[in-house]
């Protein structure tokens, strides 16, 4: 045992091993040189990339602040995470001596498989037996060291990646920076716009105005507008994005307004959203909402009749709204949809009047409004608006046939002739008729004094107040009249009549004239109607004597025809039978 040859500690000489582990280390730096180099690269691209894409987006579309605030932490995120990873290059690209050692060996065969088991052996991980075998293995540590003084072991680092990176970020650079230049204050604006500036980005067009988020009717046409500042070009472009997925671009004309542009959609069938582009001009994207309009589904009326009438209520559709004046009319409105309001417009001598409906709680689709029903009413309309703020367009004008109210009817019996004579103190028996549908409410008696005399009302009493038929009497004391009557005084009267309803005309009979005389006159014309009723009794009675001597005659004469006997007595027995 004591005879074998000594075991050596260490089986490489110090000076060729460290050098060789200096050869490997240079390597190992470059290796990791090369990598966090190509990394940082590649973050610094992304970071330029960025910077160019959000300004560039934000000029074609003009990019809302939230929309820019959202790409530059998105992109803050992306660039940290790349500076991160070139970090982790710094430890994750660190080789070993003997993996460096192969990645030498096989770049340069030269090398036969030495250069590792020299590492080996520099690192003392391997131990030999002194004497011709730590020579022999000293010789080709030697050696090793020798060959691999001449070589240049860091050309094993691979840097045409790095250079690749290089290249493309020295382009986007140079492009990114002559973008810049060329740009001017466009490019500063959008800089400073993608870095959260409120800045306006600088273009030929801007837009100022369009018509914004709209709700329209489905089946409705649409007008949508803009309005801009700067270059004004003969026409713009729509730009629509319907909901169904579909698109469409529709062009866009300056109106007569300089700086105003619009198109117009017919028969909107869906929601979409537009944007305007106007040269360089875009507008913030905007929706019209297209909705269903809210409209009737049926429609009955009740008309409740004054209580005078005495009527029950009646029920009315449309085309049958045939009212009486003083009537209300019920309408209970259907509607497709439910409802937020509603209400009715009056036509005619009312001015278009509106009355708001009552919307039923229980059931938002019905609405109920009394009308009342008035003289010159010629129809209605119904309009609606439902819950989604969408109102009823192209309403229908439902007829409305009022009937009129005819005034009583009154005629004047007594007296009779047109013109009468009376003393101041005479008493004058007025005798009448009066008629009405519904009723007479009151009869008056109007007259006056003279031609320029004030007209007065006496009342007369009624048997039965609202009887449909009157026929009665009045005794007139013309001595009651103030101031006291004159002789030679003319008074003209007559009958009034109304009916139960304050909107209906009073009924006038026709007029007769008074005229107040002497006691004397006032018999001498008693005297001389009666000479007149004498003369015509005795006019009569001549003219009954004249008749009966031509009957007797033209008897006479029929008896002396041939036949006349047997005529007449078969004329006796016809009697007889």
């Amino acid at each position: 045992m004591n005879g074998s040859p000594a075991l050596s500690q260490n089986a490489a000489p110090n000076e060729p091993g460290s050098q060789l582990r200096k050869k490997l280390g240079r390597v190992r730096r470059k290796l990791v040189r090369v990598e966090f180099m190509r990394r940082l690269a590649v973050a610094l691209i992304a970071a330029l990339l960025g910077l160019t894409l959000i300004p560039t987006a934000d000029w074609l579309v003009e990019l809302p602040l939230k929309a820019r605030m959202g790409t530059l932490i998105a992109l803050g995120l992306v660039v940290a995470l790349l500076l991160l990873w070139a970090l982790v290059a710094l430890v994750s690209q660190r080789r070993d001596e003997e993996t460096l050692a192969l990645m030498v060996e096989k770049e340069d065969p030269g090398f036969r498989s030495r250069l590792i088991a020299a590492v080996q052996f520099a690192q003392g991980k391997a131990t030999v037996p002194g004497g011709s075998a730590q020579h022999m293995i000293d010789r080709m540590v030697e050696d090793t060291a020798s060959y691999a003084g001449s070589r240049r072991l860091t050309k094993v680092v691979k840097t045409q990646r790095l250079k690749r990176v290089l290249v493309m970020l020295l382009l986007l650079g140079a492009l990114a920076g002559g973008g810049y230049q060329l740009g001017g204050s466009l490019t500063k604006n959008l800089l400073k716009r993608a870095f959260l500036s409120d800045v306006p980005i600088p273009r030929a067009t801007y837009i100022i105005w369009t018509s914004e988020n709209l709700r329209i009717g489905i089946g409705d046409s649409v007008v949508l507008e803009a309005e801009v500042q700067g270059y004004q070009p003969e026409e713009g472009s729509l730009r629509i994005r319907y909901a169904s997925g579909r698109r469409q671009t529709v062009r866009m004309e300056r109106g007569s307004e300089r700086n105003r542009y619009a198109a117009t959609l017919e028969n909107v069938q869906e929601s979409f959203t537009f944007q305007i582009a106007i040269k360089d001009g875009r507008s913030d994207r905007q929706s019209v909402i297209a909705l269903p309009r809210p409209s009737v589904e049926e429609l009955a009326g009740e008309q409740r009749y004054p209580d005078y009438m005495n009527l029950p209520s009646s029920e009315h559709r449309p085309g049958e709204f045939l009212l009486y004046p003083g009537s209300e009319l019920l309408l209970r409105i259907t509607a497709s949809q439910p409802l937020a309001n509603a209400s009715v417009r009056l036509l005619g001598e009312l001015n278009e009047a509106l009355t708001e409906a009552v919307v039923t709680p229980e059931n938002p689709r019905i609405a109920e409004v009394v009308l009342p029903v008035q003289g010159g009413l010629t129809g209605f309309t119904v309009e609606l608006q439902d819950e989604e703020g969408m109102e009823s367009s192209d309403a229908t004008v439902y007829r409305v046939d009022v009937l009129s109210d005819e005034p009583p009817k009154v005629r004047l019996v007594r007296p009779s002739r047109q013109r009468e004579l009376v003393t101041s103190k005479a008493r004058v028996l007025v005798s009448y008729e009066a008629e009405d549908r519904f009723g007479v409410d009151r009869v008056a008696l109007s007259y006056q004094v003279g031609k320029e005399g004030e007209q007065r009302l006496v009342a007369m009493p009624l048997p039965k107040p609202g009887a449909v038929r009157i026929s009665e009497n009045f005794e007139w004391k013309l001595e009651l009249i103030e101031p006291p009557l004159s002789i030679g005084d003319e008074i003209e009267f007559w009958v009034e009549a109304y009916d139960q309803s304050d909107r209906t005309k009073e009924g006038k009979s026709a007029s007769r004239i008074l005229k107040v005389v002497t006691p004397r006159e006032k018999r001498d014309d008693l005297l001389s109607r009666a000479g007149d009723s004498l003369r015509r009794i005795d006019r009569a009675t001549s003219d009954q004597d004249r008749l009966n001597a031509a009957l007797a005659d033209w008897i006479r004469r029929r008896s002396d025809q041939p036949g006349a006997e047997r005529l007449e007595g078969r004329e006796i027995e016809r009697k007889q039978e």
